[in-house]
């Protein structure tokens, strides 16, 4: 009998142990079923849930504005209204002119963004931006300070292109493409500009590369960025008849007193070579007066044309005075005055000749 309890005894204190068996089983259960869960929800979340997403229409969307490669459109025009402050020898010219924008969209910071390539400085004033039905107009008024490279060779007989170069500096042409506006973009018929005449105002569109990656190094060198340009231009004709006159007229008195001195005989010494020394320092003077108002330039223009030969007419007449000279003095007084009468015509007619032939083809 005391052996039958304490066997009771013994399943008795097993049950508990049973019990904690069975309970730990089930939570090791309960554990691995919750980790699959987690794992399927992570798979649909992730991958499937991306899938879903992207066979969406919204997402179909997306991808393709993103990969949207249309640039938008923008119709730019311009109406100028003043020229004033012709800086010749520096390059330079200022120019007042109202500019505006015809968009679809309102988020694209034109007037931000708007740069002028070619200026040293530029003022904004009377910005505008209003929709005007479907379309977004912005205008604003420029006042800038252009640099040209001045076209001098047949100075004063040139004629000048004036370009004005417009960019968005933030989006390329892949994102934006100027359209001109040349119905009514013109010049304002009151501009003027003395000594000159405006003609051929047109605004003209075309892209510009810049063959630098800037310093980038997510960028390859070799990958360059293109930007839609808008190009104001118009022509600059120089009312330059009176102005050669005005200019040259030295230069040629300077070589006609040098001629003169053929009529003076070669034994007078003074007159007949002091005249001509005289005319070469006068030449001189005179093509330093003109150049300094001239921008630099390296190629040789009508102004230096004309100068060399002048030089060239007034050494010759100081030649034969010489030649002249030797002839006097060696008692061949007919044949000395025969040679200064002679070269007088002959220079005179020549170097006569050598101007107007310069002088028309420049103009």
């Amino acid at each position: 009998m005391k052996k039958l309890y304490s066997r009771k005894r013994i399943y008795i204190s097993l049950i508990p142990l049973a019990a904690f068996f069975v309970l730990a089983a089930g939570a090791l259960w309960q554990n691995k079923t919750e980790n699959v869960q987690r794992k399927d929800s992570a798979v649909f979340n992730g991958s499937s849930l991306k899938e879903v997403k992207k066979d969406s229409p919204e997402s179909e969307m997306t991808d393709e504005d993103e990969n949207s490669t249309v640039p938008d459109t923008v119709k730019i025009g311009a109406y100028l209204f003043s020229l004033y402050d012709m800086d010749f020898p520096g390059n330079k010219l200022n120019v007042d002119f109202y500019l505006w924008y015809n968009t679809k969209k309102d988020s694209m910071s034109l007037l931000e963004n708007l740069e002028i390539i070619n200026s040293t400085e530029i003022n904004k004033s009377y910005e505008m931006n209003e929709k005007r039905g479907d379309i977004y107009f912005h205008s604003v008024r420029i006042s800038t300070q252009i640099k040209e490279q001045w076209e001098v060779n047949n100075f004063p007989f040139d004629k000048q292109l004036i370009e004005i170069k417009i960019e968005d500096f933030d989006k390329d042409n892949t994102k934006m493409v100027f359209v001109a506006d040349t119905a009514a973009s013109k010049i304002d018929k009151d501009v003027h500009l003395d000594g000159w005449k405006i003609k051929d105002f047109d605004i003209k569109i075309d892209d510009h590369t810049y063959e630098t990656n800037y310093g980038d190094p997510d960028i390859p060198l070799d990958e360059y960025s293109s930007f839609s340009r808008a190009t104001l231009q118009f022509t600059l004709e120089r009312e330059g008849k009176g102005l050669f006159f005005k200019l040259f007229i030295g230069l040629f008195i300077s070589v006609l007193i040098s001629l003169l001195t053929f009529f003076v005989n070669p034994l007078d010494l003074d007159p007949r070579f002091g005249l001509s020394v005289g005319a070469i320092f006068a030449a001189i003077a005179s093509q330093y007066v003109i150049t300094s108002t001239l921008p630099q330039n390296e190629s040789l223009t009508l102004v230096d044309i004309l100068h060399d030969v002048s030089f060239i007419f007034i050494f010759l007449c100081i030649l034969v005075s010489t030649i002249s000279l030797h002839y006097m003095k060696a008692g061949k007084e007919l044949f000395s005055r025969k040679l200064d009468r002679y070269s007088f015509f002959i220079f005179a007619i020549l170097y006569l000749v050598l101007i107007f032939y310069f002088v028309g083809k420049a103009i």
